[in-house]
């Protein structure tokens, strides 16, 4: 399962391929750290899988996922973020992503959560649908 990567701060994206370089199934292809970067990579690499931060320098990931769909519509996209809130994951998901990790649970999600969108699903991460079950 090819994975592009996109952060904006490269100690994530470095931690992101060290949780990941652990799946044999899983392999990051490219990296990029703004919008319009990740915009011409997924052109470029058609992955199977964009890993989306929505802070980005240029622009937000929510602005970025519909372009990226555009340039690669079989690339399926999995929000990463420090918000770890549902308006923003329900935001993201209104994109045509389909799922959402937050950052403080990627190191126990993230592998998970990027074959659940593969296979097809949606994935959010536990925090956000505790949150959901409290309202």
């Amino acid at each position: 399962m090819r994975i592009l990567m996109v952060d904006d701060h490269d100690v994530v994206r470095r931690g992101i391929r060290s949780v990941l370089s652990a799946e044999s199934d899983l392999e990051v292809v490219g990296e990029a750290a703004a919008g319009m970067d990740a915009i011409r990579k997924a052109e470029e690499l058609k992955p199977d899988l964009v890993l989306l931060d929505i802070s980005l320098p240029d622009m937000s990931g929510i602005d970025v996922a519909p372009r990226i769909r555009q340039a690669s519509p079989e690339s399926k996209i999995l929000f990463l973020s420090q918000h770890d809130s549902i308006q923003v994951a329900n935001e993201a998901l209104k994109t045509g992503a389909r799922g959402f990790v937050a950052k403080a649970d990627a190191a126990r999600e993230l592998p998970g959560a990027i074959r659940t969108v593969l296979t097809g699903n949606i994935f959010l991460s536990e925090r956000l649908t505790k949150s959901t079950q409290k309202t």
